[in-house]
């Protein structure tokens, strides 16, 4: 075993079996959690740590590991729903995505969450979130118990975090209104604290099929035509995606929360999105390079991987 080997058999042996945080080992050993993170990826990498799992019957290990081959995702998971059954869907969905949250986030570090009702079930079922402060990453899109404000409020309350919540519409009629709530002092502070999320979760709006919440405030405002014929057709909260991925530009000044430059700054995004409707639009979010994890439903999953072996699919550069 080499130098390097030891060192991650090392810092494995004192995460898995000892019990300690990245921030914990980093402190001992005079290297960065960042570094930490990387040591505990290789030790995986190289088979010095191998897990024996017993998967829940609603996951799929199998497609969760060929979706992050196929696409190089940091993290993968698949979960399986019986057919039509929404809501069990975005509560496995959301169930699964949490305990992977709580898994990677360390005390100290910034989650920044986006709303919607999979991501409602994400947050209701936090129960061990570590000390994080929790940001509002978009503006309302939709109902209370859904919105952003109340999500980031209850995950606060969980990981005993400060909340920054953004009380404004996600989608405005002009780029002026917009504008002007942008400015306001309480979502300036908030914005100010989008560089900080290290860790930052988003659901996955489909256009066209319409399965979004984004979409639907789009359609009361009056503006959802001019975006589709913009050529809208997904959505990461506030980061409005064309088919291929782009962001549509002529679009951004509508909208309040973060952007695209802001959201590709974070050092992982997690995104969360499932159901019949959604092919197209998880498609166009890998292909956007925003997002480095994804949590899906079996049959979207097999959808990407059959499209994926007819074509070469758009991968993060950094991951």
């Amino acid at each position: 075993m080499s130098e390097a080997e030891r060192r991650m058999a090392l810092v494995a042996t004192r995460h898995y079996l000892d019990g300690l945080s990245r921030i914990e080992i980093a402190d001992e050993l005079g290297i960065s959690r960042f570094a930490v993170a990387r040591l505990l990826e290789q030790a995986r990498e190289r088979g010095i740590v191998r897990f024996e799992i017993a998967s829940p019957d609603d996951l799929d290990l199998a497609l969760s590991a060929q979706l992050r081959e196929a696409f190089r995702l940091r993290h993968a998971i698949v979960v399986h729903a019986p057919s039509g059954a929404e809501d069990t869907l975005k509560q496995r969905l959301g169930a699964a995505a949490a305990r992977l949250v709580e898994e990677v986030m360390t005390p100290g570090e910034v989650l920044g969450l986006a709303a919607g009702r999979t991501l409602r079930q994400m947050v209701m079922a936090f129960d061990a979130l570590p000390p994080v402060d929790v940001v509002q990453l978009e503006g309302v899109a939709a109902g209370l118990q859904e919105s952003g404000v109340e999500l980031v409020r209850h995950a606060a309350r969980v990981s005993g975090g400060v909340p920054h919540a953004l009380l404004a519409p996600l989608l405005t009629r002009s780029d002026e209104t917009a504008a002007l709530l942008r400015d306001e002092p309480a979502a300036r502070e908030t914005f100010s604290r989008f560089a900080e999320v290290t860790t930052a979760v988003v659901g996955i709006g489909s256009w066209n099929p319409e399965d979004s919440q984004v979409s639907m405030l789009a359609g009361q405002l009056g503006i959802r035509e001019s975006l589709l014929d913009a050529g809208v057709r997904a959505d990461l909260g506030a980061v409005l995606l064309d088919i291929d991925g782009a962001v549509v530009e002529n679009a951004v000044g509508r909208s309040v929360g973060i952007d695209a430059a802001r959201l590709r700054g974070v050092p992982h995004v997690l995104a969360v999105a499932g159901g019949p409707l959604k092919f197209v639009a998880v498609r166009a979010a890998l292909r956007s390079g925003l997002i480095h994890s994804l949590a899906c439903d079996a049959g979207t999953a097999q959808a990407l991987l059959a499209d994926a072996s007819r074509t070469d699919p758009h991968r993060r550069s950094d991951t």
